[in-house]
Parts: structure tokens; sequence; C-alpha cells
């Protein structure tokens, strides 16, 4: 019973901090990709500490409030659609071949942001998304979705950093 209830706070108090720093996102101007870094980094701990129904629903519940609260609605969406990266990143840090790794990796991250664009462009049907990309040259579009996989491969790396500075802390 202690160690559940432990579990549910720390869930509860990491979501809420996740909610706290996609709405930072807004108030920042160039916080729109960084937020949502930070947001699912709040995820590591939830992770490591508590069962994975916990750290699931702990995503679920931040990137709903996240979606509803935030005045930075791209970022949220951005959370929303990959935030949950840090909880599947175990399993596909066990795949045995390194290029195999990556490319899953990367198609995790190319086929997440396509969905998230897809639904703002052409279900949504968000007018201003559309003439932001109607008015930018391609090779800017292409070269900022580069800059995105990226900071995707940075983040992968930083949180593998994380992790293991977490997990040494938590020896102690």
């Amino acid at each position: 019973m202690r160690t559940r209830t432990r579990e549910l706070a720390l869930s509860g108090l990491l979501g809420a901090l996740a909610v706290v720093l996609l709405s930072l996102g807004g108030a920042v101007p160039l916080a729109t990709y960084t937020a949502p870094v930070l947001a699912s980094a709040a995820l590591l701990p939830v992770r490591e500490e508590c069962r994975p129904s916990y750290a699931w629903c702990c995503w679920a519940f931040s990137a709903a409030l996240g979606l509803l609260l935030s005045p930075d609605k791209e970022g949220a969406l951005l959370y929303a659609f990959l935030g949950w990266y840090p909880l599947l990143k175990p399993r596909l840090d066990a795949l045995r071949s390194r290029p195999l790794r990556v490319f899953v990796k990367l198609l995790v991250c190319v086929v997440s942001v396509g969905a998230m664009y897809a639904l703002l462009l052409w279900v949504l049907q968000l007018e201003a998304v559309a003439q932001e990309f109607a008015e930018t040259a391609p090779a800017l579009l292409w070269a900022t979705a580069a800059m995105g996989v990226a900071l995707f491969l940075v983040c992968d790396l930083a949180l593998t950093r994380l992790t293991a500075l977490y997990r040494r802390r938590r020896k102690k």
C-alpha cells in the first residue's frame, strides 16, 4: 500500500511539473520545442521509480492538461505526439543492431511529427499553419525538418545520459 501511494504521488507531482513546463512554452518565444523536451524529461523519474501503467497515465494526463492549459498549442501537440518517447526508449535501446536502433528511433520521430502536422493541416484545418507553410520556401521547410531530426537525436542522447546520471545518484 505504501509503495502504491508513493508511486501515485510521484507520478502526479511530476505530471504537474510537465504541465507547468509546457505552459512555459507560451511565455518564452523560443521554447516551442524546448518546453516539450523538458516536459518529457520530467517523465524519467516516473519511468524509473513507478510501474509502467503509472508512467503512461502520467504522460496521458499531462498531455491532455497541456493541450487544455498551454498557450502554445504547437508545443503541447508536439508533447502529445512525441512526449511518450522517454517511456518507449528502453525498449528501443534494447535492439541489438545499432543501425536498426537509430533507424527505428528516427522512424518514430518522423512518423510522430508527420502525424501531428497532418492532424493540424488536414483534420483541424488550421489556416495559420497552412499559410505559414505556403509562405515559406521549400528549402527552408526541409532545413527545419532536418534540424528537428537533429534535435531529436540530441534529445535522445541527453535522455540516455540523464537516465545514467539518475541511476547513479539513486544508488547513492
